[in-house]
């Protein structure tokens, strides 16, 4: 059953929920992958957002691991909220749940994405790399998404550049080299896309940040979406159009190899 951990100190008002700032991390075997990572974008988020944190991380380390054991889920997705309150640290509320994985036909056959209208705020007026809880644009791009009858939906900038989807990185492979957009055209840098440019040098593969467009996207030979949650996936379909034949490609599934081999080495997984 999921464990939810109610805010430490109490109830807030709900226009905390609005303005806090968040993190997903996720559990193999009941330990947490690139927790300091995760620890290092939420304080970072908070410092932006003007948000009082713990001077001490292990006042949400302590907790975090306290209700990932409580909940008995191995296996795990862990989300952390940090709610702002006046003249006083944020309170952290804690989620623990049983990870919503991709299905194994999803990373067989890759996933259907769809460049949407829908856009996020614009990187002039808030920094990319504050994971804030207010999401609108996400939500409008995933009914978007869901009207078109595919899995997920990619942003683009206001020039045309492809950023990110909704809750992953994306990229792209080209002539045997990875291409993925660059972080200032608004997107979040994730911590699964971090993981990326150590495993492309680890595997030999090139890899760098470029401007990303429909036509580009149409014409890879692969693409693939990265994330927390879905690791590396292969994406299949972009608008209509089909990409690698239609399953993923050789490169996005060594990324996919080499990253779960990595997180049985960081994390001495059994």
């Amino acid at each position: 059953m999921p464990s939810v951990v109610e805010p430490l100190h109490g109830p807030l008002p709900h226009e905390a929920l609005a303005h806090g700032c968040f993190e997903t991390m996720r559990a193999y075997q009941g330990k947490l992958f690139r927790l300091e990572g995760h620890l290092d974008r939420l304080y970072g988020s908070a410092q932006f957002l003007g948000t009082a944190m713990p001077a001490s991380r292990e006042a949400l380390r302590r907790p975090l691991w306290q209700a990932l054991q409580r909940s008995g889920i191995s296996e795990a997705m862990v989300r952390v909220a940090m709610m702002p309150q006046p003249m006083a640290e944020a309170l952290p509320s804690i989620v623990v749940r049983p990870v919503p994985l991709p299905t194994l036909a999803q990373f067989r056959q890759g996933l259907r994405v769809a460049v949407v209208p829908a856009r996020k705020f614009a990187v002039g007026s808030i920094s990319p790399q504050a994971k804030y809880s207010a999401r609108l644009g996400s939500v409008l791009a995933l009914m978007d998404a869901q009207l078109r009858g595919v899995d997920e939906a990619l942003f683009m900038d206001t020039m045309g550049s492809v950023t990110e989807s909704t809750a992953s990185n994306f990229g792209i492979v080209v002539r045997g080299a990875i291409l993925t957009p660059p972080c200032y055209l608004g997107l979040l840098s994730g911590i699964t896309r971090d993981v990326l440019f150590e495993l492309a040098r680890a595997l030999r593969v090139p890899i760098e940040e470029a401007l990303l467009t429909r036509h580009d996207l149409y014409n890879a030979q692969e693409a693939f979406l990265t994330s927390t949650l879905k690791e590396v996936i292969g994406v299949t379909r972009i608008d209509g159009r089909v990409i690698a034949g239609g399953r993923p490609g050789p490169v996005t599934q060594r990324l996919l190899k080499g990253f779960r081999a990595l997180v049985r080495r960081e994390l001495r997984l059994r």
